[in-house]
């Protein structure tokens, strides 16, 4: 019984969905979105997602190292701010669907 419950334990928490983390950059009335997009269960795959004017574009990616997407959003924030932007980060929601212009990736089970 104990092993069983372990292995639901695992297969229920491994299918869980790292939250993304998006920061807002506001300048007047202009809005910037950086996000760190997580394709899977894992810090990589990830994204690193720009928006403006309602375009989104993929600015870097990353197949398997941890931290990648995470340290080129950060830079990309602090040189936003170096422009005269004001970034905050904004709590991500597991709910948010993804945007509408970005495939949706699956991986294998």
């Amino acid at each position: 019984m104990r092993i069983l419950i372990g292995v639901l334990f695992t297969i229920c928490f491994s299918q869980m969905a790292l939250a993304n983390t998006t920061y807002v950059c506001t300048s007047g009335n202009m809005e910037r979105k950086i996000e760190v997009v997580y394709l899977g269960a894992d810090t990589a795959p990830c994204e690193v997602r720009y928006t403006k004017f309602a375009n989104t574009e993929v600015l870097w990616s990353a197949q398997a190292e941890a931290g990648y997407c995470e340290a080129r959003a950060a830079e990309f924030v602090e040189k936003q701010r170096g422009w005269g932007w004001e970034c905050v980060e904004s709590g991500a929601d597991m709910s948010e669907p993804a945007a509408a212009d970005m495939p949706v990736v699956h991986r294998p089970e």
